[in-house]
């Protein structure tokens, strides 16, 4: 019996005006910023430097027609940041999208296996 073993994990990048706009690590960094409410403390727990992540952050803004990350200056309170309404369906727009490629690549992965004896 032949056993195969594929990697069904997917990657999906999408571009704006000819420059990498969203892929995993920008959804990624995207959906620790909601749950951190910080760049820096997001990009820690990415274990990436601060400034790679903003850096990727300030091109997601830059590059979107509407804002993604709203920062908060520091104060009293410290600042901070959240994700906007337009970047939470982002990443759930993403999201999707990767589950429908692995669903397919799982199907194939399916119909190729039942060619093997």
């Amino acid at each position: 019996m032949i056993h195969q073993v594929f990697n069904m994990a997917a990657d999906l990048s999408f571009y704006r005006e000819g420059e990498l706009f969203m892929g995993n690590t920008q959804i990624r960094l995207l959906k620790q910023v909601a749950l951190d409410g910080s760049i820096n403390c997001a990009a820690k727990n990415l274990k990436m430097s601060y400034q790679h992540a903003w850096h990727l952050l300030d091109r997601l803004n830059l590059l979107s027609p509407v804002p993604i990350v709203i920062r908060q200056k520091g104060g009293k309170d410290g600042g901070g940041c959240r994700i906007s309404p337009y970047g939470l369906k982002l990443i759930r727009t993403y999201e999707k999208k990767i589950a429908d490629i692995t669903r397919l690549l799982e199907q194939g992965n399916s119909e190729l296996e039942s060619c093997f004896f």
